[in-house]
């Protein structure tokens, strides 16, 4: 277990689309990123689901790296972040979101698997260190980040947010 006071930076940083399908058989979702100029929409079978498009975001993707002990956190499961918006009472990102008050920020982790049928998500190293890197250089004390996992998100078909398409996040503290 580290005993560094991490001082996270962003490394390896991607910009392209996240990219979302739905599978009409079974319901299942699934995202992934992509890096090309235009995002794919091409339909196709793949065992037992037969993918549709069924939209894309502007997205970043990076990994995490510890500028005092050279720990990096992958952040592979991660397809993209997104600042949710959501109110939702039913909703643990929305009730979380409520009752932090006005100067918090909450970022949902948005993984591979958004239907969550094979039980994973972005990994609770990932979210951790997200949230200290989000929190490192916020100087006023009524404001603050915190991140969650997407499997928090009651359904994140229908979860309000938005997602962040550049590398200037904590700039909007």
């Amino acid at each position: 277990m580290s005993t560094c006071n991490h001082s996270w930076s962003m490394v390896n940083i991607r910009n392209g689309y996240l990219v979302i399908e739905g599978c009409h058989e079974c319901r299942a979702r699934t995202s992934f990123f992509s890096m090309e100029t235009v995002p794919p929409v091409d339909d196709y079978r793949d065992g037992e689901h037969f993918w549709t498009y069924l939209g894309s975001f502007q997205a970043v993707k990076f990994d995490l790296s510890c500028e005092e002990c050279g720990e990096i956190v992958n952040l592979n499961d991660m397809m993209g972040l997104m600042l949710s918006t959501c109110r939702d009472p039913d909703c643990e990102v929305g009730r979380l979101a409520t009752a932090q008050g006005k100067g918090t920020w909450v970022y949902v982790a948005l993984c591979a698997d958004s239907s969550h049928a094979t039980g994973k998500c972005v990994s609770d190293a990932g979210v951790k260190a997200l949230g200290e890197y989000f929190n490192a250089n916020i100087k006023d004390p009524d404001k603050k980040v915190v991140v969650v996992p997407c499997r928090m998100c009651n359904s994140i078909d229908t979860c309000e947010g938005i997602v962040i398409a550049d590398t200037g996040l904590t700039e909007i503290y």
